[in-house]
């Protein structure tokens, strides 16, 4: 009887023990379920629209003001990059756009909101017609002939909480 005693105490001992490692450790936590950008579809390219408006409405102001920095805050990657290389283009030839641009609309294309981060596609027409080339010795150098409406495709990509356009390409094949 002692000798079963003996060896029934270790397994009594292991299988408290084990009892008392499995209260103690964490529960494994729930991994959790990634949060759409957006709620809606709706509300996805509304959000696109608004930060494309901006977008246009902070360049109309960097021309008054003669500056850049509030227009390139809704930029990121290629659009970003393009913007800042047309400008030292504009410097480099000694021109700077005057006049403001209108955006007539925006309507959407393709996206994907439900994703953590949104990849939205956007067409939107733009009216340049009050906005002009001037160059460096105040003469207008505006082509002649340009086409005063453009439709301009866009991609966007963020959050409800910052949405930035990524490409902006005038679609040469859509009219407005």
């Amino acid at each position: 009887m002692n000798h079963h005693r003996h060896v029934l105490t270790p397994v009594i001992a292991l299988a408290l023990l084990s009892a008392l490692v499995a209260g103690c450790s964490p529960s494994p936590t729930p991994t959790p379920t990634p949060t759409a950008a957006f709620a809606t579809e709706e509300e996805a390219f509304a959000a696109a629209e608004e930060t494309y408006r901006a977008y246009i409405d902070a360049s109309n102001t960097d021309r008054s003001r003669q500056e850049s920095a509030s227009s390139l805050e809704f930029l990121t990657g290629e659009a970003l990059e393009a913007e800042i290389a047309s400008m030292r283009d504009l410097e480099a030839a000694g021109v700077r756009i005057e006049g403001v641009s209108r955006v007539l609309n925006v309507v959407k294309v393709t996206g994907e909101f439900e994703a953590p981060v949104a990849a939205l596609v956007v067409r939107a027409c733009l009216d340049i017609s009050m906005a002009r080339a001037i160059d460096a010795s105040g003469q207008d150098v505006t082509a002649e002939g340009r086409s005063d409406i453009y439709a301009v495709d866009m991609s966007l990509t963020g959050t409800s909480d910052r949405l930035l356009i990524a490409s902006l390409k005038v679609a040469t094949d859509v009219p407005c």
